[in-house]
């Protein structure tokens, strides 16, 4: 349900979006990315010790021109409390997102678990860097989210 809204919402957004040239150059893509995590500890029994989050990320491409992701990096910033912390590491993807459209990417995460505890539902915060290439160049996009750890 969560996600059907979402994607409705993406592609209105895309329905009104624009990419404009300056000094004769493409203008760089204009790129919105969010996450959600498909699966976390409440879905592992709250391990302790190793373990792999599976996150989905969804890419909206606002331009006129083809994009390519290559490379995701994730890492978590709440060292003070959460389920769990992953381990800073970057994966290599490479998939192609259509002019004006929107695609999903789903990627396993190596993290280390903290098993049942008070912190067991508390969010994690979530540093994303995602590498583009397209035919004006390489970008980045870097952004944070505040993931719930509560199961649906």
């Amino acid at each position: 349900m969560k996600q059907a809204a979402f994607a409705l919402m993406l592609l209105l957004a895309a329905a009104c979006a624009s990419s404009k040239a300056q000094n004769g150059k493409p203008a760089r893509p204009d790129v919105a990315i969010d996450v959600e995590q498909v699966v976390g500890p409440a879905q592992l029994n709250y391990p302790y010790g190793p373990m792999e989050v599976q996150y989905e990320f969804l890419i909206q491409n606002r331009s006129a021109q083809p994009i390519t992701l290559t490379r995701i990096e994730v890492s978590t910033l709440n060292t003070a409390g959460g389920p769990y912390l992953l381990r800073r590491d970057f994966y290599n993807v490479n998939k192609t997102i259509p002019a004006n459209g929107a695609d999903t990417v789903k990627l396993w995460a190596k993290a280390f678990g903290f098993g049942r505890g008070m912190r067991e539902n508390e969010p994690i915060t979530l540093r994303v860097i995602a590498y583009f290439q397209s035919p004006s160049g390489t970008f980045q996009k870097i952004f944070m989210r505040e993931l719930s750890q509560y199961p649906d």
